[in-house]
């Protein structure tokens, strides 16, 4: 149990970070917005500010979904197996569990190998490196792994206990 309480310090510590981050976003994107409401109504326009928008919203879409997974407010089949008992549900939840780190371990990995190929493109408006925006991608699914590891690590939730 001492991996399980490593891997879950550390699973609340880097979802800490993204809804800080997540705020943070949120913050600066509201700003971009109302600032282009204002330059647009003064008969001018910040030809930067979709660009950024975009890849704020990307960025939000991506992160929030990992705060929404260690929450657990994810839409779940909870009580799939349970009509089978609880050595049946806890071999589907496992299952299941092993097919998520699975998934996110080949988005992770191949995440990074296409936004290391991205490095030289540059975006249109901001002209900085689409490694960047891409980033989000990789850098979202290690977090999901970190979170699946944690819920692999310890004891199966049953539909009746959560």
């Amino acid at each position: 149990m001492k991996l399980h309480e490593a891997l879950r310090r550390a699973s609340d510590h880097a979802n800490r970070l993204v809804e800080w981050l997540l705020l943070m976003i949120g913050v600066a994107f509201s700003l971009i917005l109302f600032a282009q409401v204002v330059a647009r109504y003064m008969g001018n326009s910040l030809s930067w500010s979709e660009e950024v928008g975009r890849y704020m919203l990307v960025a939000t879409s991506f992160l929030g979904a990992t705060v929404a997974y260690k929450r657990a407010e994810f839409i779940g089949l909870a009580g799939l197996g349970a009509r089978f008992g609880p050595v049946v549900e806890g071999a589907i939840v496992r299952l299941l569990q092993l097919l998520t780190l699975a998934c996110f371990g080949l988005i992770t990995w191949f995440g990074v190998g296409y936004t290391l190929k991205a490095w030289e493109q540059t975006s249109s408006a901001v002209q900085m490196p689409m490694s960047l925006p891409i980033s989000v991608l990789p850098v979202s699914a290690a977090i999901f792994l970190l979170h699946v590891l944690v819920d692999l690590t310890g004891p199966v939730k049953h539909a009746a206990s959560t």
